[in-house]
């Protein structure tokens, strides 16, 4: 199939830009990149040979139109996918004769298969979702737990139906794959697929991310916003941590699921969507409503079809399965990756807090402190080798000083590096390097 082709995102809305990455993520296997504005997409095209460039036309420092040249200029085979919801019908016409394609917002997963579909760069959409499926399957799929496999059956059950699904579990045990999981098993499997964790949306921005707003609805508004369930049409949007959403945006999520309506803010027209809703958790069923921070009708929505994801401590026997699904991932082969005995026992014995994205984390810390060759006692955290039988030469903290100096040697003395590294933010990196005087 030959290498990967370096597809370009060029749009000012994080958010937008984010859906179209995971659809394209979720549909095709292409090395993505991505830019807020004209300037950023110029430093990226500097240093990159891009094959295919998704260009908003309003963007805040370089008029989308204008940028077209110099994208050629770096990249003369590139494909150009204009994307804009505006009329600017001779400019388009222009672009198109120049070979651009054009793509209107708000487009379905439909549309963006045909515009790359006549792009001549041999892109087989069914080849490269049926590849990307099974390796994002891979941590689900590949399991000897029981209950793990009931969880399964059932996700394939709930994949035939329309109604929304409630996903429980706690932070990093995979709820995001098993979203995917159910919406690749769903005759939705060709629309577009949208994640969105509702604990990172700002609270003044909610409502118009999730449901669009009008020309002039606000101050600032100047101009039509789609929001994500109007994209999400026909498709499914995934609501990671809907309880930190307001109780009035959960009012209007159940408007969505009883009506199929909604309307933009400053509309008083209603839009009708045919949106799969997919929610997530990690709280504890009876402990959402004790909480009060989910409206029992909705929750009894949602609840109706429901999963809870098991902890990684409760999965042990499939550590060596995930791992090797892990370094697949990164095209590393499993049977080159050497794991010590001693390393699997300690995983064996630890209570894995942070579940399959802790167990990710030290993949990739090994990764990078082996250089691909695999686990061992010294490139595991202090977090798993401070358990008992393990610190026997010395006390924790000097346990700790050496993991920090260890990183940063690895890394060159890069903090930001050996911060994400490490698991800990940037300030305290800073402070424990001022007070170990490193």
């Amino acid at each position: 199939m030959g290498r990967k082709l370096n597809l370009l995102i060029v749009d000012d809305e994080p958010l937008f830009l984010t859906s179209l990455k995971d659809a394209l993520l979720a549909n095709y296997s292409f090395n993505i990149y991505t830019a807020l504005s004209g300037v950023k997409a110029l430093e990226i095209l500097e240093q990159t040979n891009i094959d295919i460039c998704f260009l908003d036309v309003h963007l805040p420092d370089i008029y989308g139109f204008d940028l077209i040249d110099k994208i050629k200029s770096f990249s003369p085979d590139c494909e150009i996918i204009i994307m804009t919801a505006y009329g600017e019908i001779q400019q388009t016409k222009i672009a198109l004769k120049e070979g651009a394609y054009f793509l209107p917002k708000p487009f379905k997963i439909e549309d963006l298969k045909n515009v790359l579909s006549k792009i001549n760069k041999n892109i087989t959409y069914s080849d490269l979702y049926d590849k990307l499926k099974d390796d994002e399957d891979n941590i689900l799929i590949k399991t000897k737990n029981k209950r793990m496999k009931e969880i399964l059956k059932k996700a394939e059950k709930y994949a035939k139906s329309d109604l929304p699904v409630l996903l429980l579990g706690s932070t990093g045990t995979g709820k995001d794959t098993l979203a995917k999981y159910i919406h690749q098993r769903s005759e939705r499997r060709n629309e577009i697929f949208i994640m969105q964790n509702c604990a990172s949306l700002p609270e003044t921005l909610i409502e118009s991310e999730l449901f669009g707003y009008e020309k002039g609805a606000f101050t600032g508004a100047y101009s039509r916003k789609f929001g994500l369930f109007e994209i999400a049409n026909n498709g499914t949007i995934f609501l990671n941590e809907i309880a930190e959403l307001p109780l009035s945006s959960q009012a209007k999520i159940l408007h969505i699921i009883e009506n199929k309506s909604f309307r933009r803010i400053g509309s008083l027209q209603d839009i009708i969507v045919d949106t799969r809703i997919i929610a997530a958790t990690n709280k504890k069923m009876e402990d959402l409503l004790k909480s009060g921070k989910i409206r029992e009708d909705l929750f009894y929505r949602l609840e109706t079809l429901h999963l809870e994801l098991l902890d990684l401590k409760e999965r042990i026997e499939d550590i060596p399965l995930i791992i090797e699904s892990l370094l697949k991932k990164r095209n590393i082969d499993p049977k080159e990756f050497k794991i010590d005995k001693e390393v699997l026992t300690l995983f064996q014995n630890y209570n894995w807090p942070g579940n399959i994205r802790e167990l990710e984390n030290i993949i990739e810390r090994s990764i990078i402190l082996t250089e691909g060759k695999g686990i061992t006692i010294d490139t595991l955290p202090y977090s798993i080798l401070k358990l008992e039988n393990h610190v026997k030469r010395e006390s924790l903290k000097d346990l700790e000083k050496e993991e920090i100096i260890k990183i940063l040697e690895s890394v060159g003395g890069n903090k930001s590096k050996a911060a994400k590294i490490l698991g800990i933010d940037r300030k305290t990196l800073y402070r424990k390097i001022k007070n170990w005087g490193i």
